[in-house]
């Protein structure tokens, strides 16, 4: 019954629902935060703040990378 279908892998799961929630938060952030901000202050200040949520997701991004750069050298 079960030919063709993979085992269920823990691992596997956890690493991809972390990076659906956090693609997830980030796409929340841009369209919700951004339309709040532009329907209080207007597209200059949707603008500021698109540029501050991306300056927030580049530190994310690199914080990332150091520690899966430190946890694939650890195991190395």
């Amino acid at each position: 019954m079960n030919r063709g279908r993979r085992s269920f892998d823990p691992m596997r799961f956890v690493r991809t629902t972390e990076g659906q929630l956090v693609i997830g938060f980030f796409v929340i952030l841009y369209v919700v935060g951004g339309a709040l901000i532009w329907y209080y202050y207007g597209l200059g200040g949707a603008i500021a703040g698109w540029l501050c949520i991306t300056g927030g997701l580049f530190f994310f991004l690199l914080l990332y990378g150091l520690v899966s750069l430190a946890g694939w050298w650890a195991n190395r």
